[in-house]
């Protein structure tokens, strides 16, 4: 398990950068039950490892996801495509497009943490 939990670190630190990466990672070890959270690196980390996709493709997608299904969770996502210098405009047309099949308040509730993650002092 220990070689697991490596692999998941270095995942989060590949997702978020060293900084980001090391707090995102010590908030959700210490938020799960070690059980929950053995099962779920279990299934995130490979998913994550893989190459068949490249991040940008695969960050995009999650928060075009995340977007339609109206969780908060599109924050890490935002914060991810930031780290990764996805444009924001790209995002926006993800966020257009999400909010034309699925409901632009949806859409308007990303926007938020969009420019939260792009605009730092703005989340302040």
């Amino acid at each position: 398990m220990e070689a697991m939990e490596a692999r998941f670190k270095a995942v989060c630190l590949k997702l978020w950068g060293p900084e980001g990466g090391e707090e995102t990672y010590h908030w959700i070890k210490k938020t799960r039950p070690a059980y929950f959270h053995s099962l779920a690196i279990q299934a995130m980390t490979p998913i994550w490892e893989s190459d068949r996709l490249d991040i940008r493709t695969k960050i995009l997608c999650c928060i075009g996801v995340f977007t339609a299904l109206n969780r908060t969770e599109v924050e890490f996502f935002m914060k991810m495509a930031a780290y990764h210098a996805i444009p924001r405009e790209e995002v926006e047309e993800i966020l257009l497009l999400t909010g034309l099949e699925a409901g632009f308040p949806v859409a308007e509730m990303a926007v938020q943490y969009l420019t939260k993650a792009y605009d730092p002092a703005v989340g302040q």
